[in-house]
């Protein structure tokens, strides 16, 4: 890799600029970013009349994958942040602190799903091909099945066939 160029300006994924880097470390094969969530002052709860100050409960680690830089493969180490508050009926909640641009549920960033369903959907290649060109360009390690319960996840939050043509009558 030219070390002209900082590493910093070849992440353009969006978890790499709404999240602080912490640190990068970059190996023969990996790049590693330590990525910390922006943490605001207040949050407003479903549970609560007006926003909440809440206090700092635990934190993890997490390993997320991302889409590779030149060759190395690309891996966030992604600090999830817990916060503490007292809801209005006095008990104390904790939640997690949305991370943008990551999909904690299936640790990729939002440009891996969205490469991922380019080849397969926009493209109609086969899941085993998407799998192995996500690994061959982009050092995205996952499987076909993995791609399969991305794709049946991401269809279940879209509207119905019904539900579609209900919306288009009711704009007429």
């Amino acid at each position: 890799m030219n070390q002209d160029v900082a590493i910093t300006a070849l992440l353009t994924e969006r978890a790499a600029q709404a999240n602080t880097i912490t640190d990068v470390h970059v190996t023969d094969s990996t790049i590693l970013i330590s990525l910390q969530p922006p943490v605001a002052a207040t949050y407003q709860r479903p549970d609560c009349r007006s926003p909440v100050t809440a206090v700092y409960h635990d934190s993890e680690i997490i390993i997320v994958q991302g889409l590779g830089v030149q060759g190395k493969a690309l891996r966030y180490h992604v600090k999830q942040i817990r916060l503490g508050y007292l809801n209005d009926a006095r008990t104390f909640i904790t939640f997690t602190v949305p991370i943008p641009g990551i999909r904690t549920d299936l640790c990729v960033t939002d440009e891996v799903i969205d490469k991922a369903f380019y080849l397969n959907v926009e493209r109609n290649l086969s899941l085993p091909v998407t799998a192995a060109m996500l690994r061959d360009l982009y050092q995205v390690e996952t499987s076909s099945s993995a791609l399969d319960r991305w794709k049946a996840g991401e269809a279940q939050a879209l509207p119905s066939i019904g539900q579609l043509i209900q919306r288009l009558n009711q704009k007429n």
